[in-house]
């Protein structure tokens, strides 16, 4: 039996005669180390998990994450298909993970447990009960300093030293990875997690130090030492009496501002460091700073709420769990995944935090935008019901987009409807050449003129998903701007903004994805009328859009990254502060920005999808309409013809007749628009 195991057992042993009880789970973690032992630190204090809780902040933190992650539902689904799911409750793991997970703790006691286990030993881990039928049927936690993990062979398996000697007369038991549920955080090895408190222990050791320090100097009648000075030699016995006296009468709060009355030429003379000049306040503040740096909390969630306003405060708190409690759900998600589930129920069984209570705003707030994004045809109604944590309609009736046409379904801009006595509405593909082509009218001027009222239809839909994704490029552009060009750190900054715009892409892809597939949807209708030919579902349609989407996301984050980084380095090469200089270039963004990307992309994907269907069908000529009027540089294109391969504009100065300076262009170009606010087609020669 090592040192370890003999203290515990000892304490064991006392608690029995003393008629406790002992248990793994019920032992207080201040039973978990001797006395002494700990992680030295550069102020001369050992940190242990259990003294490192002494400090209000390092404690405030743990119990931030522990309790905010404990506290949000842990349900376990089965998957209907793609979009549908179901609460899994007729199988023992979900009542374990969202009630009782065992006989003495609930769910929210047990995660709690776990959190505190892994936010301070880096580590935690409980032992899994089985039926036999191989069902979880319960998880006991299990003390992170008594786990050892170590591979034989190729299997893993985890050495657990026992509190006391089991009836065998063993000290240690060995568990198969099956039976033992494992979290860690950040890690060396993919099986340990190096703990916080020992990687902190100078921040936590400072903070021992100035609390030590504190303690003592008010101890101390708040008052600097000093040194009695006498003229003379006084004996032992002299010396012993007069420093128990003084101690008696000054030493201590109760006795602080009493006067000293000194006799036999005694005088006093101060000699410690007044507190201004040792910055204690300002140091104790900044331990706050440090430990909440270690631990990704906010400084107002532990109650400093120095920087706190009400203008950031909720965005403050957004980040809380968007940055620091999502990673930690995600890993809880995650373990159970690997832990809790066989090969074959990962197939169809998942678990998920209902974590969309803390990010929503209030239900008026909600409801607003969602009927924004309902009216202007980017959410269906169950998309607006996947976010409100229900299921999608049946038989499909909530798949329908909607433009602002009279607010009709996507899928029926264009038809006539009073050709009927009743009314009644026809399917597309049977009404639409009726409905778009009056008498005496050709059949590519009225798809033309159909594709140009889409165009304007689905202007303000472009802007609104261009105003909402800039609107978190800002926000996030602006705290990292913040956060490292505050300390003038530009070179961190340029590194992550590098990093978040090569991530970035993703996002834009995702946010534009629903516009282009409805709004495409339409342009291939009208194509389909010019040409005769459906293609939309095609997979070569699909891969075009795939690609275009790609080529925007990517065009648009490099503007992004080079408008900022020009910002920066003006401000920089003038020796001015780039904070400023890059917050005033993205200021604008949401509103100016957005507005220019929806007049270019609303035609340039127009434009661009017609061309693509029309080499899919084997078109080979291309003509320009143009649209409005007094636009020399339009109007010099308009009924221009050209190989579907050839480029109506090359790159560099464009003068036609009529214009009086020369429009720069920067591309070849085979579509509009060659210009901002240039909402011309083209169509099939």
């Amino acid at each position: 039996m090592n040192w370890l195991d003999q203290i515990v057992y000892r304490l064991a042993e006392w608690r029995a005669t003393v008629g406790g009880s002992f248990h793994v789970s019920q032992t207080p973690p201040g039973d978990w180390l001797p006395e002494g032992y700990g992680w030295a630190t550069d102020v001369g204090l050992s940190v242990t998990p259990e003294l490192a809780l002494n400090v209000s902040t390092v404690f405030a933190c743990v119990r931030v994450l522990a309790e905010g992650a404990s506290a949000l539902p842990l349900l376990t689904y089965r998957r209907l298909d793609d979009r549908r799911k179901e609460r899994a409750t007729d199988i023992p793991l979900y009542t374990v993970l969202h009630a009782l997970p065992n006989p003495e703790m609930t769910s929210v006691e047990l995660r709690d447990t776990l959190m505190g286990h892994v936010l301070t030993w880096g580590n935690a881990y409980a032992e899994i009960q089985l039926s036999r039928g191989g069902d979880v049927l319960a998880l006991w936690p299990l003390r992170p300093d008594r786990m050892t993990p170590r591979r034989v062979g190729r299997e893993l398996v985890f050495d657990y030293q026992l509190a006391q000697p089991d009836a065998q007369g063993r000290t240690q038991r060995t568990l198969a990875a099956e039976r033992v549920f494992r979290l860690h955080g950040l890690g060396f090895d993919g099986l340990q997690g190096y703990s916080p408190i020992r990687q902190a222990r100078q921040a936590i050791g400072m903070s021992l130090a100035t609390e030590k320090f504190g303690s003592k100097f008010f101890a101390n009648g708040a008052n600097p030492g000093g040194v009695l000075q006498h003229p003379g030699k006084l004996g032992d016995t002299a010396y012993q009496r007069l420093k128990a006296s003084w101690e008696a009468r000054h030493q201590g709060l109760d006795n602080a501002g009493r006067i000293a009355i000194l006799e036999e030429g005694l005088s006093y003379k101060e000699i410690g460091m007044p507190l201004e000049d040792a910055q204690f306040l300002q140091t104790r503040r900044f331990q706050v700073e440090e430990v909440c740096r270690w631990y990704r909390v906010p400084p107002h969630m532990v109650g400093d709420l120095e920087r706190a306003t009400f203008s950031n405060i909720e965005h403050m708190g957004l980040e809380f769990v968007t940055y620091s409690l999502t990673p930690w759900l995600v890993r809880w998600e995650q373990a159970i995944s690997r832990d809790l589930l066989t090969e074959s129920q990962r197939q169809t069984l998942f678990v998920e935090h209902l974590v969309a209570g803390l990010l929503r705003g209030d239900i008026q707030s909600r409801y607003a935008a969602y009927n924004i994004g309902r009216q202007n045809g980017w959410l269906s109604a169950d998309d607006i019901r996947a976010l409100e944590n229900m299921n999608p309609l049946p038989d499909g009736q909530g798949e329908i987009y909607l433009v602002p046409l009279n607010m009709i379904p996507a899928s029926q801009v264009g038809l006539d409807f009073s050709q009927t006595e009743s009314g009644t509405r026809q399917e597309a593909g049977s009404r639409r050449q009726e409905a778009i082509q009056p008498m005496g009218e050709s059949r590519t001027a009225q798809a033309v003129q159909l594709r140009h009222r889409l165009q304007g239809a689905w202007l303000g839909t472009y802007q609104d998903v261009a105003a909402r994704t800039l609107r978190r490029e800002v926000q996030d552009v602006s705290a990292a701007a913040r956060k490292f060009l505050a300390q003038g750190d530009y070179s961190s900054f340029s590194v992550w903004l590098t990093q978040f715009y090569r991530e970035h892409v993703a996002f834009v892809i995702r946010q534009f994805t629903p516009v282009s597939q409805s709004y495409g949807e339409l342009v291939a209708g009208a194509v389909a009328d010019e040409i005769g030919a459906q293609l939309w579902d095609d997979p070569q349609t699909r891969d075009w859009v795939t690609a275009h989407l790609d080529a925007f996301a990517a065009r648009h984050c490099g503007i992004s990254e080079a408008r900022i980084r020009t910002a920066a380095r003006e401000a920089l090469d003038a020796a001015e502060d780039a904070l400023p200089a890059i917050e005033g270039e993205v200021e604008t963004w949401p509103e100016q920005r957005a507005a220019e990307t929806a007049r270019w992309e609303s035609v340039r994907f127009n434009n661009a999808l017609a061309v693509g269907l029309y080499l899919i069908a084997g078109r080979q000529r291309l003509v320009w309409r143009s649209f409005g009027e007094n636009c020399p540089y339009c109007d010099g294109l308009n009924g221009t013809t050209i190989s579907i391969s050839a480029y109506f504009v090359e790159a560099g100065d464009y003068q036609p007749e009529g214009a009086d300076r020369p429009l720069a262009v920067n591309s070849a170009h085979r579509h509009a628009p060659i210009h901002d606010g240039c909402d011309c087609m083209v169509v099939s020669g």
